[in-house]
């Protein structure tokens, strides 16, 4: 009975966990997790020493934590029961200028490391996207492809771009080209709240803890799900698919990728940490194979790949690595490097250019205008009132009157409100609170 009872809870949080989390990404976190390993030793290590030359093993350790924490960061908000606002936010509005606040106020080797780690983030779904996942959806699902054309971003298919992105973690996971995760574990990974909540006020003018909720709950939710609920599924997904994969076709980007795989995980000895499926992969994977794959649940129901979409796939890994590498290499003129994009397609953010960038810069506006009296980053007044300045722009809100009467009514609003200027200190309820 008392093992009934236990199967029974563990499937219940789990049916939960999925059903609350709310949105795909570019590349799975295993897949931005591997960026990090794979730019480490050789790019971000020594850019972190650059600038604390005496740091012992032991805090060279911990500040790979905090890269790890990083790596995640922009779909904080899509994992289960986080506000998928936070994460439409870094993803669609000012998403450059997230990740050069980050940078240019860490403080501390962890903070350093964190922002890296949120860049390569940035570098890996601008590149994943437009190099991979955009063009592997179409051909999984040829009525998309009829509809669209060959080239399909997140919102003309939010569930086939979930079914695509994860079955291509699965199917690196079943290959063992992911650090184990008894490694990852062991590695840790920490988020710098101090420095989150600072860049997050200053790119979009809001209080964190009033958008992700407590520090202690949000960022314990952040941990357990890319340390263990996201594996966990990934996992037991290799059980059902591990005789449905492709079999490797040799090329120079593969060829490349293995290589260097085989180097990090013979000098951090992921061997020592591997482990086949256990008790629990086997019980989540009974789960996913019987349950209606319907609503957010469908994203179970993973759709290739194949030896086209992998080789696209292996592509875009090894030319994110090769951007975020150049970035390293170019620290000092960092910013040259980072615009402001769209990161479901990594085009550069124009008004009218992806519907779901003009729905949440309409809801950033609603948020900042419902407290006129607190004054904002004067870089983000700008940066809407320039986003709304031009009024033949084809931004998609104008097609419902109501929004776009309510967007009207918040800019003048916005017109009035007070701005805090670069050199001005951000107030301390919005630093200190919690």
């Amino acid at each position: 009975m008392t093992q009934r009872t236990t199967l029974l809870k563990t499937l219940a949080l789990l049916a939960l966990l999925l059903i609350t989390t709310t949105q795909g990404n570019p590349y799975s976190v295993q897949t931005h997790e591997e960026i990090i390993d794979l730019a480490w030793k050789n790019s971000i290590r020594p850019v972190i020493l650059k600038h604390f030359p005496n740091l012992t093993d032991a805090q060279l350790n911990e500040a790979h934590a905090y890269a790890y924490g990083g790596s995640a960061i922009q779909d904080f908000g899509y994992y289960p029961f986080g506000n998928a606002f936070f994460s439409d936010l870094t993803h669609y509005v000012r998403s450059g200028d997230f990740v050069i606040s980050l940078l240019r106020n860490a403080q501390t080797p962890d903070d350093l490391a964190f922002a890296i780690g949120s860049l390569s983030h940035y570098i890996g779904d601008n590149i994943g996207h437009s190099y991979a996942i955009n063009h592997a959806v179409p051909i999984e699902f040829p009525k998309l492809s009829q509809r669209y054309g060959p080239i399909v971003n997140y919102a003309e298919g939010p569930h086939q771009h979930v079914q695509t992105e994860f079955a291509f973690d699965i199917n690196q996971l079943s290959k063992e080209r992911f650090a184990p995760s008894r490694y990852l574990k062991h590695v840790g990974l920490e988020v710098p709240r101090p420095l989150l909540r600072t860049a997050f006020y200053e790119t979009y003018g809001l209080n964190l803890p009033d958008i992700i909720g407590s520090k202690e709950t949000s960022i314990r939710v952040y941990r357990f799900a890319v340390r263990s609920f996201l594996p966990d599924i990934a996992r037991a997904q290799t059980i059902l698919h591990k005789n449905n994969f492709p079999q490797d076709t040799p090329s120079d980007d593969l060829t490349q990728l293995q290589a260097e795989l085989l180097q990090i995980a013979t000098e951090d000895n992921w061997q020592e940490y591997r482990h086949k499926p256990g008790v629990g992969s086997h019980l989540y994977a009974g789960f996913i194979y019987i349950v209606p794959k319907v609503g957010v649940l469908k994203m179970l129901d993973i759709r290739g790949p194949n030896v086209q979409t992998e080789d696209l796939y292996i592509h875009s890994i090894n030319r994110s690595l090769k951007a975020l590498r150049l970035v390293m290499a170019n620290y000092d003129r960092i910013d040259h490097y980072i615009s402001n994009r769209d990161l479901d397609t990594g085009v550069v953010v124009k008004p009218g250019g992806y519907p779901l960038t003009d729905k949440t810069y309409a809801k950033l506006l609603a948020e900042l205008t419902r407290n006129p009296t607190r004054p904002i980053p004067i870089q983000l007044k700008h940066d809407i009132q320039d986003y709304y300045a031009d009024p033949l722009a084809p931004i998609t809100t104008k097609k419902d009157p109501k929004q776009w009467a309510a967007v009207q009514a918040n800019l003048k609003t916005l017109d009035t409100m007070k701005t805090l200027g670069e050199m001005d200190p951000i107030p301390d309820e919005i630093l200190d609170s919690e």
